[in-house]
């Protein structure tokens, strides 16, 4: 549910920021090249927030103990 949220409230933003840009007088070239910019922390923004939702509803993986390393490493001297 919080993806939908996310999503939603970045798509907002971005509209937002188009009709900004739009109002403003910028030219179309850089509000392109912001917008592009804009779209790729967006979709950052939404896959970082899919993946804490994924991570937080995964069952629990057990831990198990490390096995004792049967020969010690050689360093170069």
């Amino acid at each position: 549910m919080a993806l939908d949220s996310t999503t939603r409230n970045v798509t907002e933003r971005l509209d937002a920021l188009a009709a900004a840009l739009r109002a403003a007088g910028v030219s179309p070239e850089r509000s392109a090249g912001l917008l592009a910019s804009a779209a790729t922390a967006a979709m950052n923004a939404v896959l970082l927030d899919a993946l804490l939702e994924e991570n937080h509803t995964a069952a629990p993986v057990p831990v198990t103990e490390a096995r004792a390393v049967e020969q010690p490493i050689r360093l170069a001297a």
